[in-house]
C-alpha cells in the first residue's frame, strides 16, 4: 500500500497547491483550513460536524479509517474519488467559511456540501458509484462557490456543461447569467428532459431558452403546454420566439391542433395557412398521405422524428383495421389500403411493424410488389433513400418473404444490398440501435450465400473500426461477428451474458423446489377448444386437475412438483376478468410463476405481455407472428428465455412443444433447447408440420434478444 499513499500524498499536495492559485482571480482567500473557527455559530457547527461524519462513513467503506477510500486497489480510481471526498471536500468548507459572510449563504452551500458526501455513501454502500460523476459533482461545487463569490461564474459553467452541472443548478440560480448559458447548451444536448423540467426552472429568461430550442425538436409537446391549464402554459405563452408563437396561434385557431401542428414548419415559411391545414387535417387518408411528403421534405430536420411518432399513430389505424377483420375477405379487409401507393403501403409495414399480424404482413406485401412494379425492389428502396429500409428487410426475414423480395433484383445488386443492410450500423440516422437490432433478427432468415458476403462485410467493419478506435463501431460489430462465427455455447461466454441454450431446472423452481406455471387462455371459439384440449392432455399417473371457479390448477403427482395455472377462457370480456383474479390470486399469496405461455391468436397477445415480470424465466408465446413482441418481454424481463413464432402460430405445433418442455420438467432435468429442439425437429421431419415448425423461434435463435442483452452487458448508456 506505500507506492499507492505516495502517488496519493503526491496528488494531495498538487491539489492542495493549484487551489492556491485558483482558478479565478479577485479578493478571496484560499486555504486548506478554516482561519477564524471562533465566527462558527452552534448552527453551522452542527453541519461541519454532519460533513466529518459523512467523510468518515465514505473512509471506512474500504473497511479502514485512513482518508483513503481503496477502489479495487485501482491507484487512478482510488486518488480521484479520495482526493474529491476528503481534500476536495475540506477545502470548499474552509472557502465557505473564510469567504461568505452570510450566514444564511454559508448554511446553505454546506448543506450541498454533506448533500454530495450523502448521495455517494448511499450509492458506493449500493455498488454502483459513478466516480467520474461524483468527482465532477465535488470539483464544481467548489468552483461553483467561488464562482458566484467572484461573480464570474458564467465562463466556468460555459466550459462545463453536464449531467453534473445540471444537477447543482439550485445553487446558482441567483445567476441568471450562468443559468442562460447552461440551459441553452443542455437544451442542445438533452431537450427532451430538459423540456419536460421549464416548471423547475426558476429563472424566467432561462426556461425561456429551453422553450425555444426544444420547440423545431417537438413541437406537440408546446402545443400539449400551450393548451394545458398546467404552469408550463403561461411559460410557453410568453415567449416571443417566432416558432413557439406560431405554435401558440396553431393552438388557438387550428380544427385539430395535435394534427395540424406537423406543418408549422410550412405555416412559418408561408408555404400554407390555417385554413389550408384545417382542409388537410380534416381527411384521414389525405393526412396520412400529406404526413408522409413532409417527412421527406423535413428528413434532415428535427422534426423528422416529429413526423415518425405521428406515423407509428396513423399506420396503426390502417394496421388495426386490416387485423381486426382478419376473419373477413381479402377485399373487404385490405380496403382501406386499397388506395395506397407502394411508398404510402410501405410506410404501414415499416411504421406498424410490431403490430402486424402475419396475414396482414402477407396481404400488405404482396400489393407492395405489384404496385412498386416496374422497378425492382432495390430500385425501389433507392427511390425512397433506403429509409428504414433495416426494418422491412427484417419483416421480409421473419415472415420468410426476404427471399422473394431479393429474387425483384439482379444478383449483383442483392449482394449490395444487403452489404449496406450490415454498414454503418454505428451511424444510423437515429443514432440508435434498431438497425443492428434489426440485422441481428434477419440472420436466421437469410440464405447461405449471401450470408457469407455478411459475415465478411461485417468482419472489415469491425477491423476498421477497432483500427480507428471507434468504440461504439467496434462493439457493435464484434457482437454481430461473435454471434455468427462462435457456437451457441462460446457466444454467450465471450459476451457475458447469461447462457440461451440451457434454462437450468433449478433457475424455475422456488425456494421449495417447485416449478410455477402460468398459463393465458381467451374466450373466442378457437380459444375454449385449445383450452379443453391443453387440460385434457393431463391425468393420471402423473398429474391432478383441480377445477376453481376462475382458473383450474394442474399438480405433478409423480416426478418433480410442478404446479401450473390456468384460467378459464369465458366468453369476452369475463376471460381477461379471469385472468385478471388469477393473477391477484397469485399476487396475494405470494405466487411467483417463472413460466408464462400465451395459448391465443396474436390478437389477444398484448393481454398476455402485460402479465410479463422479472419473476419470468420462460416465455412461450405460440401466437401468430409472436416473434415481433421480443423487445416488448426484454424490456419486462431482462433474461427471459422466448419461444415464438415467425408466421402462423399452430395448436398442432404448441402442444408438442409444451408436453416436450413439461416432461423435462417432470424428470428434473435442465431445459437443453437444442437437444430438445433437434427431438422436435425429428418429429416434425416433412410436409406442412414442418413449415410450421420452422417458423418456431426457440431461445438460442432469438439473435436480435441477444444482441441487445450484449449490448447492454457492455456498458452503461450515457444519461
Amino acid at each position: 500500500m506505500r507506492p499507492l499513499l505516495f502517488i496519493l500524498f503526491f496528488n494531495l499536495i498538487t491539489n492542495s497547491l493549484l487551489a492556491q492559485s485558483g482558478d479565478f482571480p479577485g479578493g478571496e482567500i484560499l486555504s486548506d483550513t478554516i482561519l477564524k473557527k471562533s465566527n462558527i455559530t452552534a448552527g453551522r457547527n452542527q453541519l461541519l460536524l454532519m460533513i466529518e461524519r459523512e467523510q468518515r462513513k465514505a473512509d471506512i467503506a474500504d473497511g479502514q479509517y485512513d482518508k483513503l477510500l481503496d477502489i479495487d486497489g485501482d491507484i487512478d480510481k482510488t486518488a480521484l474519488i479520495s482526493n474529491a471526498i476528503f481534500t476536495r471536500c475540506s477545502q470548499t468548507v474552509a472557502y465557505i467559511e473564510n469567504n461568505e459572510t452570510q450566514d444564511s449563504t454559508k448554511r446553505k452551500y454546506l448543506g450541498r456540501v454533506i448533500e454530495n458526501i450523502k448521495t455517494f455513501n448511499t450509492d458506493i454502500k449500493d455498488g454502483y458509484a459513478d466516480l467520474n460523476y461524483y468527482s465532477s459533482l465535488i470539483e464544481y461545487t467548489y468552483q461553483i462557490i467561488r464562482g458566484l463569490h467572484n461573480k464570474n461564474l458564467g465562463s466556468y459553467v460555459a466550459g462545463h456543461v453536464d449531467k453534473a452541472m445540471y444537477y447543482l443548478s439550485p445553487l446558482f440560480e441567483t445567476d441568471p447569467a450562468a443559468m442562460n448559458i447552461l440551459m441553452s447548451k443542455m437544451s442542445d444536448q438533452y431537450p427532451e428532459i430538459l423540456i419536460k423540467r421549464i416548471s423547475t426552472i426558476k429563472v424566467p429568461s432561462a426556461a425561456d431558452i429551453v422553450v425555444a430550442k426544444a420547440a423545431p425538436k417537438n413541437p406537440k409537446l408546446i402545443l400539449n403546454y400551450a393548451t394545458s391549464t398546467a404552469k408550463e402554459r403561461q411559460i410557453v405563452r410568453r415567449n416571443n420566439d417566432p416558432y413557439v408563437k406560431a405554435i401558440v396561434k396553431i393552438a388557438d385557431s387550428a380544427k385539430t391542433p395535435l394534427k395540424a401542428i406537423f406543418f408549422v414548419q410550412e405555416m412559418i415559411k408561408g408555404n400554407i395557412d390555417i385554413s389550408g391545414i384545417n382542409k388537410i387535417t380534416d381527411d384521414d387518408e389525405g393526412y396520412y398521405k400529406k404526413l408522409i411528403e413532409m417527412r421527406q421534405i423535413y428528413f434532415t430536420s428535427d422534426l423528422r422524428k416529429a413526423y415518425d411518432r405521428e406515423l407509428v399513430h396513423e399506420a396503426s389505424r390502417f394496421v388495426t383495421s386490416m387485423n381486426e377483420l382478419h376473419e373477413s375477405s381479402d377485399a373487404v379487409r385490405f380496403k382501406i389500403v386499397e388506395k395506397l401507393n407502394a411508398n404510402e403501403l410501405y410506410y404501414v409495414m415499416v411504421y406498424g411493424a410490431d403490430d402486424l399480424y402475419t396475414s396482414s404482413f402477407l396481404g400488405c406485401y404482396n400489393r407492395l410488389l405489384s404496385r412498386m412494379k416496374p422497378k425492382s425492389g432495390n430500385e425501389f428502396l433507392d427511390s425512397l433513400g433506403k429509409d428504414k429500409f433495416r426494418t422491412f428487410l427484417r419483416l421480409c426475414a421473419n415472415y420468410n418473404t426476404l427471399g422473394s423480395f431479393l429474387n425483384t433484383m439482379k444478383d449483383s445488386s442483392r449482394k449490395d444490398l444487403m452489404k449496406a443492410f450490415v454498414k454503418d450500423l454505428d451511424n444510423t440516422l437515429e443514432g440508435d440501435l434498431e438497425g443492428a437490432t434489426d440485422v441481428a433478427n434477419s440472420f436466421g432468415s437469410i440464405d447461405s450465400v449471401l450470408m457469407k458476403d455478411i459475415v465478411e462485410e461485417i468482419r472489415i467493419t469491425r477491423e476498421a473500426d477497432s483500427l480507428a478506435h471507434n468504440s461504439r463501431g467496434f462493439k457493435i460489430y464484434d457482437i454481430l461477428y461473435t454471434m455468427l462465427t462462435y457456437s451457441n455455447d462460446s457466444i454467450t461466454v465471450k459476451l457475458g451474458i447469461p447462457p440461451i441454450t440451457v434454462m437450468p431446472f433449478n433457475q424455475l423452481a422456488d425456494d421449495s423446489g417447485v416449478v410455477i406455471q402460468q398459463v393465458f387462455f381467451f374466450g373466442d371459439q378457437d380459444g375454449k377448444g385449445v383450452f379443453n384440449s391443453y387440460v385434457g392432455g393431463f391425468g393420471a399417473p402423473d398429474w391432478k386437475v383441480t377445477r376453481e371457479d376462475k382458473w383450474v390448477t394442474i399438480r405433478s403427482i409423480r416426478g418433480k412438483p410442478i404446479v401450473i395455472y390456468a384460467n378459464k377462457p369465458f366468453d369476452e370480456p369475463e376471460d381477461e376478468m379471469a385472468q385478471k383474479a388469477l393473477q391477484a390470486f397469485l399476487d396475494s399469496s405470494g405466487i411467483h410463476p417463472t413460466i408464462i405461455i400465451h395459448r391465443g391468436h396474436s390478437y389477444h397477445l398484448s393481454s398476455t405481455l402485460d402479465h410479463i415480470n422479472n419473476y419470468h424465466k420462460v416465455v412461450i408465446l405460440g401466437a401468430c407472428g409472436a416473434f415481433q413482441n421480443l423487445s416488448t418481454v426484454l424490456s419486462q424481463s431482462e433474461d427471459a428465455q422466448i419461444v415464438s413464432t415467425k408466421q402462423i402460430g399452430s395448436g398442432k405445433i404448441n402442444g408438442p412443444i409444451i408436453r416436450a418442455f413439461n416432461q423435462r420438467l417432470l424428470d428434473g432435468k435442465d431445459i437443453n433447447w437444442v437437444e430438445m429442439w433437434a427431438q422436435l425437429s425429428r418429429q416434425f421431419s416433412s410436409g406442412e408440420m414442418k413449415q410450421l415448425f420452422d417458423d418456431y423461434v426457440p431461445p438460442y435463435k432469438n439473435l436480435g434478444a441477444l444482441f441487445l442483452k450484449a449490448y447492454r452487458q457492455s456498458g452503461t448508456p450515457e444519461w
